[in-house]
């Protein structure tokens, strides 16, 4: 069920702002309110709710400072992950990372209504930077890495609704990987942090409430 609401909130289901009705959350997931109130009190852990007087939920809000912030913070954060990880991973690591991207492009070649319906697309691509990361040693940093993730993923999303960018992100995802697998963990760690710069620039030049 966590896991259930997470993924309503980072795809969009439940807005910006919206009040999380425990009494209306329940009959959908088949649970009582206690775990529906200690699953969002995770959530606002993680920073995708805010928790009101009186026990009440909401979607955390959205601004362009934010945004700003949440970027600044993976590029420091998430190249670490991955410095460790191309600096630890074996064969195994690599297969894996190999077969991530090519189900990422198969999902990509679906047809787009179909893939945004079933959110096909998403899944392989957050799968894939979980991948890239995942040899990296540290549990702690991987949570907290998934977690920054995630909270870019919301952006990315919402901002969809107003249009796709045009962009190469075949390119830039196999690019990604080619300097992972190749051990050039510079190269790698620049790519990362100018993945993460062109999705918030068009995020920020999409969502009309990030415009300055």
């Amino acid at each position: 069920m966590l896991d259930e609401l997470r993924a309503a909130i980072v795809r969009g289901a439940h807005v910006p702002g919206e009040k999380l009705r425990l009494e209306h959350l329940a009959p959908r997931f088949g649970v009582g309110r206690t775990p529906l109130r200690e699953a969002c009190c995770r959530l606002a852990a993680e920073g995708l709710v805010t928790i009101e007087d009186q026990r009440g939920f909401r979607v955390a809000g959205i601004s362009r400072a934010d945004l700003l912030d949440l970027t600044r913070t993976r590029q420091q954060v998430e190249p670490i992950a991955l410095r460790a990880s191309i600096q630890r991973g074996d064969a195994s690591w690599e297969g894996e990372v190999t077969a991530a991207l090519h189900r990422l492009r198969r999902a990509g070649e679906a047809p787009r209504r179909a893939a945004n319906l079933d959110g096909r697309w998403e899944r392989e691509h957050g799968r894939l930077h979980a991948e890239l990361r995942a040899a990296c040693g540290s549990p702690l940093l991987l949570r907290f890495c998934a977690t920054l993730f995630e909270q870019g993923e919301r952006y990315r999303r919402l901002a969809a609704a107003y249009g796709q960018p045009t962009r190469d992100i075949d390119g830039e995802h196999a690019s990604l990987v080619r300097a992972a697998l190749d051990r050039d963990a510079e190269r790698a760690c620049a790519l990362l942090v100018e993945h993460i710069a062109l999705t918030t620039e068009r995020v920020l030049a999409r969502h009309p409430a990030l415009h300055p």
